[in-house]
């Protein structure tokens, strides 16, 4: 953990090295649960494609989307079997994955509701989900916005921006939206064929009682993880 926030310091200016560790970790983990070697994955904002990479070095075949060009693009050469297109409206059949993977791309989704469908609508029956996002009362939920996101997804934005322009990237309304936890614990509880099999903060899953306390759980979480099954 030292490790990673040491890498996380330099994330802005320097992303590889920060995403290539903290793939490496998350797919490692993903492999104790599924064993995922020869089963076939979606990673829904894959950006990049770090965690595509992690992902085929165990053995898994992989698809990845997302929906802006410049981030599936960023890589020189690009890997294969990135896709552009709205999480919200994949163009997968029914029941095409063993598993599907979501890393961060919920806080940067204008329909999250269509996503989480989505990623149901396209997981075998039995087969697993993840999905992380930064929730926005988090210390990093307001993204280059911090400390602002504190005083609400209205006021916040618009008293930083009167102060000091609009944000670098991910601009409230267009590439930042507040996504909290208890309303997506909500949304996925209310899919009949969805199993949620833990809740727990990302980088210190051992707290995972914190994701059961409301109020609290919004601003400690940092970035919530849910874990499902498809029935």
């Amino acid at each position: 953990m030292r490790s990673m926030w040491a890498l996380f310091k330099n994330e802005r200016t320097d992303p590889e090295p920060f995403y290539t560790a903290l793939a490496a970790d998350a797919i490692s983990d993903l492999d104790r649960r599924h064993q995922i070697e020869g089963t076939r994955i979606l990673d829904a904002g894959c950006g990049p494609g770090w965690y595509v990479d992690a992902f085929r070095a165990r053995g898994a075949q992989v698809v990845g989307l997302d929906g802006d060009h410049a981030t599936l693009t960023r890589r020189d050469p690009v890997p294969a079997g990135l896709i552009r297109c709205d999480a919200a409206k994949m163009p997968f059949a029914d029941r095409s994955f063993d598993g599907v993977f979501c890393s961060n791309l919920l806080e940067h989704a204008a329909d999250t509701r269509g996503v989480l469908t989505e990623l149901v609508r396209v997981v075998r029956p039995g087969g697993w989900g993840y999905i992380s996002w930064t929730n926005w009362y988090s210390p990093h939920g307001g993204h280059d916005m911090n400390p602002y996101q504190y005083l609400g997804p209205e006021r916040g934005p618009r008293l930083y921006e009167r102060r000091h322009g609009p944000p670098r990237t991910n601009r409230y309304g267009e590439g930042l939206f507040a996504v909290h936890i208890g309303q997506t614990l909500a949304m996925v509880r209310s899919m009949p064929d969805v199993e949620i099999t833990v809740v727990e903060p990302r980088y210190w899953p051992s707290l995972r009682y914190i994701c059961a306390v409301p109020v609290v759980r919004e601003v400690l979480t940092w970035n919530c993880v849910i874990r499902f099954r498809r029935r």
